[in-house]
């Protein structure tokens, strides 16, 4: 019995013999205080509270309240780990923490890195191409990695949560043919859920094969003009654009901005790494950049054979290689971001020497069999500067197809020059309104608005690709005078700006960013420093800008920690008023005002020259939704 139904049970007793005192005559016989009515109504009260008891006792034991009760105390879902799951892990049974944490399941994973991202407590990290729970116990029951993993069934869970795992809705696509629930439309990249540029430019690729395929065996359709119209040139649109080139195929296509504008809105500077690194590059563009960082020496059955050939050699020809790696080494580390240079330059080292030493070995072994000493006195001291000049030459194009990545300029001038020498055409500054199947035919009607003009034009295609990428039309601020233009240096220029590609351009102005994300957080560090490597130190007074940073509420949870610290670091030393809690209340040609966001309070006027707007972009769904793409 609980204790309030003991309190209950003694004041309804209580109340008993208050009435018995109160009502009944002062000549009736009691005993004990209390006449035989009185201890007669109280057994009978006392005997139907013992069998309610006793009954509700019995009831629940046999399970006739379960439901009741489970209404009433809902247990919380702990999820964790199916039979299913600790079979695949190759586990009886799980043997890790009984805390929350991620778990990831190596095989589905593509190395995509949007758990690591999403993480904000660096739980997370690539290893050998898959994420890894690499500090389970800094877990906090975030949940945002599992929800960012793109893959279904899903490479990394949370377990020993009682949270429910948000999810974003997807398009629905076929993974295979990567055509959406609308036959003749086909989505690729980020806007499908598969992150990461790589994977963009294979689906690209692999889109068009499919779409040239099918439309082989399609009958002919004299109503469209086009074979496949491309809408969105980023990565994956661009390798779609020049693989329907290469197909010969009549294709559109679309971009809303300029070409490749994703990679453009990179900050300067930026190196780009291609992930994940378990897949190799395959698309309509070419691979870029050194990617030194993940570069994998082949792996070779001779192995065993090689180390045999060089035990046999002398020592002459350890001077040798060692000359050899010096020269391709100093040839290929000047062409990597010198902050990286010191992390990557020891592996640079290993993977040239392992080329190296392949390429000698298999030298003499084509000249004969047994010797080893010989056959090297014989066949490679005599020419041996022509030979080494030869793989030198091999080696450094073999390792620069090695790529993970490169700097954003040097993507940029490789990828669009390759799309200029095919001839690729692009509508750029188009962007597209509708896409619509026709009623008399098999093919699309898709209607675009062109330039600042809005021009309308209508194009028809049998087939339409969707890779318009993840965001769309950036979110606004909702100011009524967003669109203000002030004058700086003599020219008219926008006052509200939703990207930061080159934080150079800025120096000595008055900047307030709005945001509390990743992209708002390194605006900020950049506006007021430079990065040296892995730190970074304030800019010179001439360079300095004054920022403002204001958060509508907190810092999102996928914010890094390093960027966390650097802008902690940079409001401790002046370098950035960060505001949490306050928003624009009213802009003007040189200042701001400021409010408090939830009592929408005017709170200051501050001096500003531009204010940056990164606080995301709207998802395209409604787009997708109007051509009748399932999102779920």
């Amino acid at each position: 019995m609980k204790t309030v139904h003991f309190i209950i049970c003694l004041a309804l007793i209580g109340l008993l013999i208050w009435l018995n005192q109160m009502l009944v005559p002062a000549d009736v016989v009691v005993y004990g205080g209390l006449t035989w009515v009185g201890w007669t109504s109280i057994l009978f009260v006392g005997f139907g509270i013992g069998f309610l008891v006793i009954f509700n006792d019995f009831t629940r034991s046999f399970g006739f309240l379960k439901a009741r009760d489970e209404q009433a105390n809902p247990q919380m879902h702990v999820r964790r780990l199916a039979r299913s799951e600790l079979v695949e892990l190759g586990l009886d049974k799980y043997r890790g923490p009984a805390y929350p944490h991620p778990v990831i399941f190596p095989v589905r994973c593509i190395g995509c890195q949007a758990c690591v991202d999403a993480c904000p407590h660096d739980v997370l990290a690539i290893v050998d191409g898959v994420a890894a729970a690499v500090a389970p116990d800094l877990c906090m029951e975030d949940t945002a990695c599992q929800a960012e993993c793109p893959v279904n069934p899903k490479a990394c869970i949370v377990i020993n949560t009682t949270k429910d795992v948000r999810t974003l809705p997807m398009p629905t696509r076929d993974g295979s043919t990567l055509q959406t629930n609308v036959p003749g439309c086909f989505i690729i990249g980020d806007v499908s859920g598969v992150p990461l540029i790589k994977n963009a430019v294979k689906e690209g690729a692999d889109v068009i094969a499919h779409i040239a395929a099918e439309l082989m065996q399609a009958p002919h359709e004299p109503k469209a003009a086009y074979d496949v119209a491309i809408i969105g040139i980023g990565p994956g649109g661009a390798s779609a654009a020049a693989s329907a080139a290469d197909a010969n195929l009549r294709y559109l296509a679309i971009e809303q901005d300029k070409v490749l504008s994703t990679v453009d809105q990179y900050p300067k500077g930026k190196y780009i790494f291609f992930k994940p690194d378990t897949k190799d590059w395959f698309g309509g563009i070419p691979t870029v950049g050194l990617g030194l960082a993940t570069a994998k020496a082949d792996s070779r059955d001779s192995a065993d054979a090689d180390s045999t050939i060089f035990d046999a050699l002398d020592r002459d020809l350890e001077g040798v290689i060692h000359n050899q790696i010096s020269r391709i080494h100093t040839e290929l580390i000047a062409k990597i971001p010198r902050s990286l240079q010191p992390d990557l330059s020891p592996l640079l080292t290993e993977k040239i020497e392992t080329e190296l030493k392949k390429r000698i070995a298999d030298f003499l072994r084509s000249k004969a069999n047994g010797d080893w000493l010989k056959v090297y006195q014989t066949h490679f001291l005599s020419d041996r500067d022509n030979i080494m000049s030869g793989f030198r030459a091999d080696i450094a194009d073999h390792l620069e197809t090695k790529i993970a990545g490169d700097q954003r300029e040097n993507i940029l001038d490789i990828w669009l020059g390759n799309l200029a020498e095919k001839g690729i055409t692009i509508n750029e500054y188009e962007s597209c309104k509708a896409v619509t199947h026709a009623d008399d035919g098999d093919y699309f009607v898709i209607t675009t608005e062109r330039d600042s003009q809005k021009t309308t034009q209508i194009y028809t295609a049998r087939r339409v690709v969707i890779a318009i990428g993840l965001r769309g039309s950036p979110n606004k601020l909702m100011l009524p005078n967003e669109g203000l233009k002030v004058r700086i240096e003599g020219h008219d220029k926008q006052k509200v700006l939703y990207g930061l590609s080159n934080p150079d351009d800025f120096g000595g102005f008055r900047i307030v960013i709005v945001g509390g994300g990743n992209v708002a957080v390194e605006a900020a560090v950049d506006l007021v420093s430079i990065r040296q490597g892995t730190t970074i130190e304030p800019r010179s007074p001439e360079k300095m800008n004054r920022v403002t940073l204001l958060v509508r509420d907190y810092l999102a949870p996928t914010v890094k920690f390093g960027n966390k610290f650097e802008l902690y670091k940079c409001a401790d030393e002046g370098l950035i008023d960060l505001r949490f809690g306050v928003g624009i209340k009213e802009m003007r040609e040189n200042e701001l005002v400021l409010e408090d966001v939830g009592t929408k309070r005017e709170v200051e006027t501050i001096p500003n020259d531009y204010v940056l707007a990164l606080i995301g972009g709207e998802r395209p769904n409604r787009f997708l939704e109007s051509i009748g793409i399932t999102i779920k």
